[in-house]
């Protein structure tokens, strides 16, 4: 299945890309300060602060924090990355065609490294802009979710194969299949608190653990809500590993003693994406069905302060910054795309 068939079957929307340039584009207007409403607690809520993409019909989706105090993120329907600094100021980067980017980190070599669906390829992206891609040796592999390993090289996970690949820093590529195969679905990947690669195995509702230097995978952890599509995943401050479940609509930690612990979110149907460290100690997750990004305290489980979104937003992407502020990407139907910051 072509990636951007696949995006558009699973957020029932369908863009067309746009005329694009190699050049930076100027930053567009930023959006006025302002305090949403909250759900819960309207003391402890912090600012938010909106910025339009200088592109329309961009579709950002994931975002990360790259080396020069700037926030990265992907543009899914325009094959382009942006960049946004702290003042709000953004620049676009133009890819080749067809990439549908989708995952972003930043790679020990302190390069943007992002997953090309669309191409089925790895991309490198220097803070300058320069890109370099490398060829997945693979039919229709569909690399998603990207990070960088523990071992100093980048790590993906390719979505319809069921494997995880190993990326050098010169773009060798080297391949290892999931236990459950294809019908694992993996989506997201990161270096967990023991030094493993957890991954979240969406179809397969499991989390998959590997292990870069023996190369060889732990047994998988299982997510005790069925057909709960475990999704984004992070290794929060308190050293355990996060993660959210898009279909059980639930946050789950791992526990020290290895087991799967979930939290209901209150609103059902949310469809949580992921989740970031909030520099209020709490973690903040997107919830893409809700037009909401919500709290949750790690250590007492409780949910907390829940900023509401304009009508129709889908929150996606959300990374802590150089500021330690929460950026978020936001993507609209018929408006203008945004980035958010969460403004402590």
């Amino acid at each position: 299945m072509n990636a951007r068939l696949f995006v558009g079957a699973l957020t029932v929307a369908t863009f067309c890309g746009c005329a694009q340039s190699n050049a930076p584009l100027p930053n567009a207007p930023a959006a006025p300060m302002q305090r949403v409403a909250n759900d819960a607690l309207p003391s402890q809520l912090p600012l938010v602060k909106l910025f339009n993409t200088p592109t329309g019909g961009s579709w950002p989706d994931y975002i990360v924090s790259g080396p020069d105090r700037s926030m990265w993120f992907s543009e899914f329907y325009l094959d382009k990355i942006g960049k946004v600094q702290m003042n709000g100021h953004m620049t676009e980067f133009s890819l080749p065609g067809n990439t549908d980017i989708e995952g972003i980190t930043v790679g020990g070599d302190q390069n943007i490294w992002f997953t090309a669906p669309g191409a089925n390829q790895i991309g490198r992206m220097t803070p300058q802009g320069i890109v370099t891609t490398f060829a997945i040796p693979a039919s229709d592999p569909n690399p998603r979710g990207i990070t960088h390993g523990p071992d100093g090289n980048v790590w993906y996970v390719e979505f319809y194969d069921g494997y995880i690949g190993r990326v050098t820093p010169d773009g060798t590529i080297t391949r290892f299949a999931l236990p459950e195969g294809p019908n694992s679905s993996p989506w997201a990947i990161v270096t967990g608190p023991d030094g493993n690669l957890w991954i979240t195995e969406s179809l397969a509702g499991k989390i998959a653990r590997f292990d870069p230097n023996s190369q060889s995978f732990e047994p998988s952890l299982t997510v005790p809500t069925q057909n709960a599509t475990p999704w984004g995943i992070i290794t929060a401050p308190d050293k355990r590993v996060w993660f959210t479940e898009r279909n059980g609509n639930n946050i789950a930690e791992v526990t020290p003693n290895g087991k799967i612990k979930e939290f209901a979110i209150a609103q059902p149907g949310s469809y949580p994406e992921t989740l970031a460290p909030g520099k209020d100690g709490n973690l903040w997750f997107t919830e893409m069905q809700a037009a909401k990004v919500g709290s949750i305290d790690p250590k007492t489980g409780k949910f907390g302060a829940v900023i509401t979104l304009a009508s129709g937003s889908i929150p996606i992407g959300i990374a802590q910054g150089p500021d330690k502020n929460d950026w978020f990407c936001i993507s609209f139907y018929n408006q203008p795309m945004q980035i958010g910051e969460l403004f402590f």
